[in-house]
């Protein structure tokens, strides 16, 4: 299952994700994963969420590719079988690209979260309005 949290730069999506997943610590039966790009929340997640840097993918200021990101995503995947949610914090700013050139990094997150039994949650700087076609399935 994926679950986005979507809205403009600024709307506080960041917050709603950390918020979410600290809340799950009550209710997880699995481990909780927050990846993101930065170690700026790590302070504000609770300790029993794993944080994961991404920045370790980037060679320079390169945006990170999407094969790399989607690799490393399943390699976190594989490596724990108990991961039952998987917070990600801005994965188009870590690309470099904007939600209407996500589509194939969507879909594998899809395939990803259904075949791991995983709940991926995103957030999604774009207004629902303004989701291209693709995301229709995606939405709440």
């Amino acid at each position: 299952m994926i679950q986005l949290i979507t809205g403009s730069k600024g709307t506080g999506k960041t917050k709603q994700i950390i918020d979410l997943a600290n809340d799950s610590i009550n209710t997880a039966k699995g481990d909780i994963v927050f990846l993101t790009d930065t170690d700026r929340y790590m302070y504000s997640l609770r300790y029993q969420v794993r944080v994961i840097n991404a920045n370790v993918l980037k060679k320079g200021d390169e945006a990170i590719s999407e094969e790399a990101l989607i690799g490393f995503i399943k390699g976190i995947l594989a490596g724990n079988h108990d991961i039952e949610k998987l917070y990600i914090d801005g994965a188009h700013r870590m690309m470099g690209k904007t939600v209407h050139d996500m589509e194939d990094f969507f879909n594998d997150m899809f395939t990803v979260a259904t075949s791991t039994e995983t709940q991926i949650v995103l957030t999604v700087s774009e207004d629902e309005a303004n989701f291209p076609p693709f995301m229709e399935k995606y939405r709440g």
